[in-house]
Order: structure tokens, then C-alpha cells, then sequence
């Protein structure tokens, strides 16, 4: 392998292991848990304050599935539940115990900020 690309998977590994951990979403409605996954970050729905199942899926057979335990992040995708849509999304940690969410939807842009829970 050459360097570069070693420098660069261990650089991604070394992201995806900071971004490990339970994140609170926005108005503390789920939390999420982070971990490597390959080079990259997978997310599950751990807790709910409302638990809910996946409504508005485009897979009417997934409609009924609890979303607790439901993998939401997928490196750069993120699945949106409450449109049941997956979109892009651009991860940075901010801080230590924060982690902005860029999505983007078509021209629509917006970022929203989990917080770490500890």
C-alpha cells in the first residue's frame, strides 16, 4: 500500500472513531449511536422520547418497523424519518461534544447540531 493511501485510511479511521458515541439530536428527541463501520460511520436509533415506527418509509413493508434500532447514518447518507427519505449529509465535529449535520435536499441546505451524550 502506498503512503498516501495509508495516511489517508488511517486519517479516515481516526474521523470516524471521534465521531463514536451516543449524539443527541436536535430538541432531544433521539439519541444516536455512532461507531465505525469500514472507513467510515454507521448510526442507529438507540432511544426515542416518543417511540415511533417508520411511517412515512417509501417501502410500505418497512411502515410498521419500530425506529428504535433502525440505522440512520451511513457515511456521507443520512435517513430522514420524518420525511422517509435518505439524503446526503456532510459530518464535521465542531467540538468535542458537538457534531454538525450538513444536509442537503436539491437546493435546500441545512445543518442542524447533535450533541454528545455523556
Amino acid at each position: 500500500m502506498k503512503p498516501t493511501i495509508l495516511l489517508l485510511a488511517c486519517a479516515l479511521a481516526t474521523f470516524a472513531q471521534s465521531l463514536s458515541g451516543t449524539w443527541l439530536t436536535p430538541e432531544g428527541r433521539s439519541k444516536v449511536e455512532i461507531k465505525p463501520c469500514g472507513a467510515s460511520h454507521c448510526g442507529a436509533i438507540v432511544w426515542m422520547q416518543t417511540p415511533k415506527n417508520d411511517e412515512k418509509n417509501a417501502d410500505p413493508a418497512l411502515r410498521a418497523r419500530p425506529l428504535v434500532g433502525v440505522q440512520i447514518l451511513n457515511g456521507d447518507k443520512l435517513y430522514a424519518p420524518e420525511r422517509g427519505k435518505t439524503v446526503d449529509a456532510k459530518i464535521a465535529l465542531a467540538t468535542p461534544d458537538s457534531l454538525e449535520i450538513r444536509v442537503s435536499v436539491g437546493l435546500v441546505k441545512k445543518t442542524v447540531t447533535w450533541t454528545r451524550v455523556k
